[in-house]
């Protein structure tokens, strides 16, 4: 399949570009334009080639980040020049590793280019019907359908964990009464109530690491990823909010399980639909569509693993880049994303140093020489 050459082109703007990626990046690493263009020949029509790649560059990610942090961690944390090399590299893997499979591909232009290109076929195969309004919302609805894909999102894989911990805490005996506890505290919806309900889930917690018995393995499981973020983070807010959020929308996320497991089906039949009434070339367009905006979404999601170990570090540094540059500098204290450097301490450091940001980095990216 061919895509018109114009949508390949580097995108000349992003919604939804928080951090002004789409200013600062082009001028800092110029090479980014070409790059996009090349690997947008390769993978933009190939959902499988558009994974491969996808994958490759989440490992290249994390590698990179992986030498940073080591560097970062064996350097000199009160040296201003230190700092601002460590923002600078990490500035440069993101833009070569994560922003082009986390922004430019499912926020730009061929993501629209196939969001377009479903909605246009699903006209072409589903029946008009007696009602215009009637046919307008069926289409909105197979367009919603498709976009959502049977891909599970991190939203929805919270509330599928959410109906997994339900069923837990109900069926097994030993925490059958916390449950209880927990609803009816939980179900008044008073602030005042918070105490009570994280003090019934320090009980659970206890109870799952002391369970000898093994009864509790499956909660082991379930709590996993919180249990590691509040060791990281050092509180216990991630495990409290991931069992209150279980039980408070415990009947919206049982509905949201619910319509997961018949979207396969669904979506099976749409493609029975499409097969019988669209012409080769138009089915082999619309199954490439949909593989690519199901790509989009799921590879959002592949990348923010990189999250919570990147941006704590990443943005405390920024903090203190901000005290350092406080003790000479009447620098006014904001809070800062990704590209604080850029839109805010820029301003403030030493001539030696503003020129290392502002100066556009023309070398080609590469892990050894990162």
């Amino acid at each position: 399949m061919k895509i018109n050459e114009q949508l390949l082109k580097f995108p000349k703007t992003l919604p939804n570009d928080l951090e002004t990626f789409m200013v600062f990046y082009p001028a800092k690493f110029p090479g980014i334009v070409s790059y996009y263009e090349e690997v947008a020949q390769k993978i933009a029509a190939d959902p499988m080639a558009y994974q491969e790649y996808g994958y490759w560059v989440r490992d290249e990610l994390f590698k990179g980040f992986k030498k940073i942090k080591k560097d970062f961690e064996e350097g000199d944390r009160e040296d201003l020049s230190f700092l601002v090399n460590i923002d600078q590299r990490f500035h440069k893997l993101i833009c070569y590793r994560f922003w082009i499979v986390n922004y430019l591909f499912p926020d730009g232009p061929i993501h629209d280019f196939y969001v377009d290109t479903l909605k246009n076929l699903i006209r072409k195969f589903v029946d008009i019907g007696d009602e215009v309004e009637e046919f307008e919302g069926k289409i909105i609805q197979i367009q919603r359908d498709l976009l959502q894909s049977d891909y599970a999102d991190l939203y929805l894989r919270q509330a599928l964990s959410g109906v997994e911990l339900v069923k837990l805490l109900e069926s097994n005996p030993k925490t059958k009464l916390l449950f209880s506890e927990a609803i009816e505290l939980i179900d008044k919806h008073l602030q005042e109530n918070t105490k009570k309900i994280n003090s019934i889930w320090d009980r659970l917690v206890d109870l799952v690491k002391q369970d000898n018995a093994g009864d509790t393995a499956n909660f082991k499981k379930e709590l996993e990823i919180p249990l590691e973020q509040a060791k990281f983070r050092k509180t216990m807010l991630p495990v409290y909010n991931m069992l209150t959020h279980a039980v408070e929308f415990r009947e919206e996320n049982r509905m949201l399980a619910e319509r997961h497991g018949g979207m396969k089906q669904k979506i099976a039949d749409l493609f029975t639909q499409a097969k019988n009434k669209l012409s080769a070339e138009e089915y082999e367009l619309f199954d490439i569509a949909y593989q690519q905006a199901r790509n989009f979404a799921m590879f959002k999601d592949v990348m923010g693993e990189i999250d919570s170990q990147l941006l704590p570090l990443w943005f405390g540094m920024l903090d203190k880049i901000q005290i350092i540059l406080s003790k000479t500098e009447a620098i006014p204290s904001k809070p800062m994303g990704h590209s604080g450097i850029f839109y805010h301490l820029v301003w403030y450091l030493p001539p030696n140093l503003k020129a290392k940001v502002i100066t556009p980095d023309s070398t080609p990216f590469s892990l050894e020489t990162l």
